[in-house]
C-alpha cells in the first residue's frame, strides 16, 4: 500500500510524472508509452502513480490541458494590453494567426495530428470533454467582453469556428502548404471581421 506522501511531495512527484510522460510521449509516442514505464523513471510504486491519475489517458490530458491553458492565456495576455487603444480587427486577426503558429510550433500540434488526442478522450468520460469546450467557450467570452456591443449569445459560434480554424492545421497538405499560411490568415481575418460587425447587430 502506497505510503501517505507530504504536500511537497506530491508536487515534486506530479511534476515528475508530467515531465517523464512527455519525454516519453516524444520518444516512443502515446501508444508506447506505459504506466509500467512512467513509475519506473519517476522512481515510485505503480500503485502511487494512481493516486494521482486513474490513467494514462487522464494523465496526457492535463499536460494537453496545461499547455493549451499556457497558450490561450498567453493570448489573452496579450489581447488584455491593447484594453487601452481603439481595437482594430486586423490587430486581433494578428494576435490570433500567432497563436496558431505558436500552437503548430508546440507539442501539442504533433499530439493533435498523430490522432493521439483522440485515443486519448476515447477513454476519458464525455464530461472531460465537454469541460474543454466549457473552458475554450469562457476564454473566448473574456476575449468578447472587450468588443464593445458583441452579442454573447454568439460566444460558442464564433468559439467553435476559431477552433475550426485550428484544426485545419492538420490539413495542410490537402489545401496546399505553400498557400496554407496565407489561407490560415484569410479565415481568421473573416472570422474576426465577422465578430465586429456583429457590433451593429444588436
Amino acid at each position: 500500500m502506497p505510503k501517505a506522501l507530504s504536500e511537497l511531495e506530491r508536487q515534486r512527484i506530479r511534476q515528475s510524472l508530467f515531465s517523464a510522460a512527455g519525454s516519453s510521449m516524444k520518444r516512443y509516442g502515446f501508444k508506447k508509452t506505459t504506466v509500467d514505464q512512467l513509475v519506473k523513471i519517476v522512481g515510485i510504486p505503480k500503485g502511487t502513480f494512481y493516486l494521482f491519475f486513474e490513467s494514462k489517458e487522464q494523465l496526457f490530458y492535463e499536460i494537453f490541458r496545461n499547455e493549451h491553458d499556457r497558450l490561450q492565456n498567453m493570448f489573452l495576455d496579450n489581447f488584455n494590453k491593447q484594453k487601452n487603444y481603439p481595437l482594430q480587427p486586423e490587430i486581433i486577426a494578428e494576435m490570433i494567426y500567432a497563436t496558431c503558429k505558436d500552437f503548430d510550433q508546440s507539442f501539442l500540434f504533433n499530439f493533435v495530428i498523430s490522432g493521439d488526442i483522440e485515443l486519448v478522450m476515447r477513454k476519458l468520460p464525455d464530461t472531460y470533454l465537454m469541460e474543454h469546450i466549457g473552458q475554450d467557450d469562457l476564454s473566448f467570452e473574456k476575449l468578447i467582453d472587450l468588443i464593445p456591443g458583441m452579442d454573447l449569445t454568439k460566444i460558442r459560434g464564433f468559439s467553435g469556428a476559431l477552433r475550426l480554424a485550428m484544426v485545419s492545421m492538420m490539413h495542410k497538405k490537402d489545401i496546399g502548404e505553400d498557400i496554407y499560411d496565407t489561407a490560415l490568415k484569410i479565415t481568421i481575418k473573416g472570422i474576426v471581421n465577422q465578430m465586429f460587425e456583429e457590433q451593429g447587430n444588436d
